[in-house]
């Protein structure tokens, strides 16, 4: 029988990647969502400075919370696309996993059978002794 742990160390090998892929992909989620965040509480902070000030100012606030809004769909726009790139990445991984399962467990199988048979060659050979080693007892008698 093939042995497969060399299969197995590639197959873990590629899930690792995997999930290493997975884990970036949700770091970059977290980041734009960091930047989202980051964007909004300025926004709301230049919001509560503008009270202070006069209508003259309001010109100026106008243009620079549409910049901000368009960045936060761009964001938005960005996370989905991630968000769908970690849905596809995460089946991958998954039957990736499950077919690292199918192997491991053929592995075992096969060890298991091996062993099996190791020990009825044993059992065999013991048993022939035996048998041999009564028939002299019977003789010298």
């Amino acid at each position: 029988m093939a042995d497969l742990t060399g299969l197995i160390r590639v197959r873990t090998h590629d899930l690792e990647q995997k999930q290493k892929t997975v884990a970036e992909l949700y770091r970059q989620v977290e980041e734009l969502s960091a930047q989202k965040t980051e964007l909004l509480e300025t926004l709301d902070a230049e919001q509560e400075k503008m009270k202070d000030f006069g209508v003259e100012m309001l010109s100026y606030f106008g243009p620079y919370s549409d910049a901000v809004h368009e960045r936060v769909e761009e964001i938005d726009d960005r996370t989905t696309k991630l968000e769908t790139r970690i849905e596809i990445a995460r089946e991958d991984m998954r039957l990736a996993y499950a077919e690292l399962k199918k192997i491991e467990i053929t592995h075992e199988r096969r060890l298991e059978e091996e062993r099996e048979e190791e020990e009825k060659r044993e059992t065999s050979t013991l048993d022939e002794i035996a048998i041999d080693s009564y028939l002299r007892h019977m003789k010298e008698d």
